[in-house]
């Protein structure tokens, strides 16, 4: 009687999650492009990827971060200035965005993979390519294994060095859950609420005023696309991290960083490291930005891409910082060994 009575429970739970997975699906209507530009899309191993093309002029990639939600609509503010000189290549990685999310077994090397690829196939140039966080990590060990095809990088508050760490317990088992059939959809409809993915927004906001409603919707309505929790539940579990401490020392193409003076979640002095062991790197850390300084202060953020940009065309790129308005410069004063575990 007993057996019998928790069968029942537990069919009445997994009932109960099944309908809160279908309301959240259908919810979860088909991406639009919201970049605008030329729509395109490229077969990689059986699986479509998406990707908007602006502009013409010397080819730039733009490759998001990775978290739930994430898209190439993270270069929202990013496109049109950009445009105005080059080729922009707004992509959306495998498991994100408009692309297709199978469930493969998602890793670094697969996403490095497919940058090669998208650069061979559909950018068939060598390239510049401005990039965030963990994403930016990827593109890092990508660049030092294949200086043919990059040319330059800019690289937003990337990941790989003082972030880095072993995969927890915890970790593991919300991965295993998210695995789960029904559970795990259910626990990947909780993380993606609204309520979490405006939490998330507002922490790498300085300023959270500009999370407003509209933007938690397009967050949100990206991250609860079918197959969504895949490529998340390989975040969560540690599948997809970096260690690109080897990969900046054989670096050799010239680098922007740029970091948000407010970034909490990847504070500034994080960047300490990436500087000694790329120490010809150019700087700039954005005044009044959190860990998205190109959403929360694009016209700073891309003047300095540009200016980056075009000191690379012309071949005197100085590996120092140069000054512009808007833009803080790091300072001897500043800390230099706050976060650096790893």
């Amino acid at each position: 009687m007993r057996w019998g009575k928790a069968a029942a429970a537990g069919g009445a739970a997994l009932g109960a999650a099944a309908l809160y997975n279908a309301a959240a699906a259908r919810g979860a209507a088909p991406l639009e492009n919201q970049l605008g530009g030329e729509p395109g899309e490229m077969m990689w191993r059986g699986h479509r990827v998406a990707y908007t093309r602006h502009g013409e002029g010397s080819p730039v990639l733009l490759v998001h971060g990775l978290h739930a939600g994430a898209s190439s609509y993270e270069w929202r503010h990013t496109v049109d200035d950009l445009a105005q000189y080059h080729t922009v290549y707004a992509l959306d990685l495998l498991g994100f965005g408009r692309s297709d999310r199978p469930a493969l077994r998602y890793t670094g090397s697969l996403y490095q993979a497919l940058l090669a690829d998208v650069m061979a196939r559909v950018v068939r140039e060598r390239c510049a390519v401005v990039s965030s966080a963990l994403a930016a990590a990827h593109v890092i060990s990508l660049a030092a294994r294949d200086s043919r095809s990059i040319t330059a990088l800019a690289l937003i508050a990337p990941m790989g060095m003082s972030l880095l760490q072993s995969e927890s317990a915890a970790q593991t088992t919300v991965s295993l859950l998210l695995d789960a059939p029904v559970v795990g959809t259910t626990v990947y409809n909780g993380m993606t609420s609204e309520a979490n993915i405006r939490g998330f927004l507002e922490r790498h906001f300085a300023n959270d005023r500009l999370v407003h409603d509209d933007l938690v919707l397009s967050y949100m309505r990206s991250a609860r696309q079918p197959g969504g929790k895949h490529a998340v539940s390989a975040l969560v579990g540690g599948r997809l991290g970096a260690d690109v401490r080897s990969a900046l020392r054989r670096m050799r193409q010239p680098t922007l960083l740029l970091w948000g003076d407010q970034a909490r979640e990847n504070p500034v002095q994080n960047a300490h490291a990436f500087r000694v062991l790329k120490p010809d790197a150019d700087w700039a850390l954005i005044s009044d930005a959190g860990d998205l300084p190109h959403c929360e202060q694009p016209d700073v953020v891309n003047t300095a891409v540009l200016r980056f940009l075009e000191r690379v065309r012309s071949g005197v790129h100085t590996g120092r910082p140069t000054p512009l308005r808007g833009v803080m410069r790091l300072t001897d004063e500043m800390p230099r060994n706050g976060g650096m575990g790893g």
